[in-house]
C-alpha cells in the first residue's frame, strides 16, 4: 500500500487541499483547449466554494469543485465505481481530520467547457460528506493544480465566469494589483500582512485556496505560537468536517489584512485547534473564498504573480454566524454539536446534542445547509426551530445579532 499525504482541511472550516510527500515528482496532466487556447466557463458559488459542471471519462454531468489549494486533482470514490474506473492501487490519506483511505485510479479525463484534463493516475477519496456540508450537493471531483501549472486562470466572481488561457495566448495587459507568487508543493502562495488586536502584525506565506469557504485561517501552530486565542475580545465556535475526520476551531474578528497594496478591513479568521495538513511548514495560514470573492483574482503562474482586482463588493463587511450554534448534518437531520454562552442560540435554550427537525417551518432533510449559513449570518432575523431533544419536542426563535 502507498503512502500519499493529503493536506485537507476542508468544509467550513478550511479547504480541498491535496499534495505529494516531499521530493515526490509531480504526476503530469494533459490539458487540451477545444479553440484557441481560451476557454469561458460558468461556475456557482456555494459557501465560498467554485463549483463547474463537467464530466468524467465521457459520463454524464457531474459537480466538479475547482481549488487553487489543491496540488492534485481528486475524485469521489463512488463515482469512481458508478463509472467502473480503473483502480490501481490505494494509498493512506492524511487530512485536518485525521487519516482515511483512499484509492489510485489510472486514466482519468475531466471535462469542462471548452477543455479537458487529462492524468494517466489520480486519486480518489470519499468525499460524501463534505459535500453535503459545503454545499448541498455531490462532490464529484476536485479540480487543482493540473488546471492553473500551464494557464493563466481569471475567476470572475460578480460574473460567475471563469477565464482560462493557455499561457502563452492570454492577453498581456490584464488588471488588478500585482503580488509576486511563489509555489510550494505545486501551492501558490503570496506574502501578506495580518493585523489582530493586542498583537504586532503577523507578516508571511499565506496559500491562496480557492477552496475554502473562510475568509482566512490561521495555522494552529502560528495560533499556539502568538498566543492568538486570547488576543480578541469574543470567538465562536465551529465545527467542520475535513479529510480523516471532524476539525473544530475558533473564529475570531482580525483588524486588518494587507495584500500588496490592498488593505482589506476587519476579516474574520479561522483558527483550528488541531490540524497539521493545513499549509506548508512555516507559513501562516490560507486566503479562502470569502476574501478572494471582493476581487477578480487572476492566477499567472508562468509570471509568477497573481493579480487583484478590486470588485463592486470589495468593502462589504465580513460576516460570519449570528446565532452560536455549531450545527452538522446528520443523515436527514440536522445535530447541535456546540453552542456558544451568552448568544441567541443559548438564550432561546437550545443545547448540544439537540436534533433540529425543522427550520422556518422546512424540514430539516430539505433544508440546504449552505443556504442556512447565509440565513444565519443576517442581524435582526428570527429563526424558528423545531428542535428533538430525547423524547421531547420543542419550539424555539433565535434572533440573530452579530456577536464578533
Amino acid at each position: 500500500m502507498a503512502t500519499v499525504v493529503v493536506l485537507a482541511t476542508l468544509i467550513a472550516v478550511a479547504s480541498l487541499v491535496t499534495s505529494r510527500p516531499v521530493g515526490a515528482a509531480p504526476r503530469a496532466a494533459r490539458l487540451t483547449f477545444d479553440r484557441d487556447g481560451h476557454a469561458r466557463i460558468p461556475f456557482d458559488i456555494r459557501n465560498s466554494h467554485v463549483w463547474l459542471r463537467g464530466r468524467v471519462n465521457g459520463s454524464d454531468s457531474v459537480w466538479i469543485v475547482l481549488d487553487s489549494g489543491a496540488s492534485s486533482s481528486v475524485l469521489d470514490d463512488a463515482l469512481v465505481r458508478s463509472l467502473s474506473l480503473r483502480v490501481s492501487g490505494e494509498h493512506h490519506a492524511h487530512g485536518a481530520g485525521g487519516v482515511q483511505t483512499g484509492l489510485s485510479v489510472d486514466d482519468v479525463t475531466i471535462e469542462l467547457p471548452g477543455l479537458s484534463v487529462h492524468r494517466r493516475t489520480m486519486d480518489a477519496l470519499d468525499l460524501a460528506s463534505l459535500g453535503a456540508m459545503q454545499g448541498g450537493r455531490p462532490m464529484q471531483a476536485i479540480l487543482g493544480h493540473e488546471l492553473f501549472q500551464s494557464c493563466v486562470v481569471r475567476f470572475d466572481y460578480d460574473a460567475g465566469i471563469l477565464d482560462v488561457w493557455d499561457a502563452g495566448r492570454a492577453p498581456r495587459d490584464l488588471p488588478g494589483v500585482t503580488v509576486p507568487l511563489t509555489l510550494d508543493r505545486n501551492l501558490p502562495y503570496v506574502e501578506a500582512v495580518l493585523t489582530v488586536p493586542g498583537r504586532r502584525p503577523l507578516r508571511g506565506r499565506f496559500v491562496i485556496d480557492t477552496g475554502s469557504s473562510q475568509a482566512l485561517l490561521v495555522a494552529p501552530d502560528v495560533t499556539r505560537r502568538e498566543s492568538l486565542g486570547t488576543a480578541f475580545p469574543r470567538t465562536l465556535v465551529s465545527i467542520g468536517r475535513g479529510v480523516g475526520g471532524e476539525l473544530r476551531s475558533r473564529i475570531g474578528r482580525a483588524e486588518s489584512f494587507a495584500l500588496g497594496s490592498l488593505e482589506f478591513l476587519r476579516p474574520t479568521i479561522v483558527m483550528p485547534d488541531s490540524g497539521a495538513h493545513i499549509t506548508a511548514a512555516g507559513a501562516l495560514g490560507n486566503i479562502g473564498g470569502q476574501l478572494l470573492s471582493r476581487c477578480r483574482v487572476t492566477f499567472d503562474y508562468s509570471h509568477h504573480r497573481v493579480l487583484f482586482e478590486p470588485a463592486k463588493n470589495f468593502e462589504r463587511p465580513f460576516e460570519t454566524d449570528m446565532s452560536g450554534a455549531a450545527l452538522t448534518r446528520a443523515a436527514g437531520e440536522i445535530a447541535v454539536r456546540w453552542v456558544s454562552p451568552e448568544t441567541p442560540a443559548a438564550e432561546a435554550g437550545l443545547q448540544a446534542g439537540d436534533i433540529v427537525t425543522e427550520v422556518d417551518g422546512e424540514p430539516a432533510e430539505r433544508v440546504d445547509m449552505a443556504a442556512l449559513r447565509l440565513r444565519f449570518q443576517q442581524a435582526g432575523r428570527p429563526v424558528r426551530l423545531q428542535v428533538k431533544r430525547g423524547a421531547e419536542k420543542m419550539e424555539m426563535t433565535l434572533t440573530l445579532r452579530r456577536l464578533i
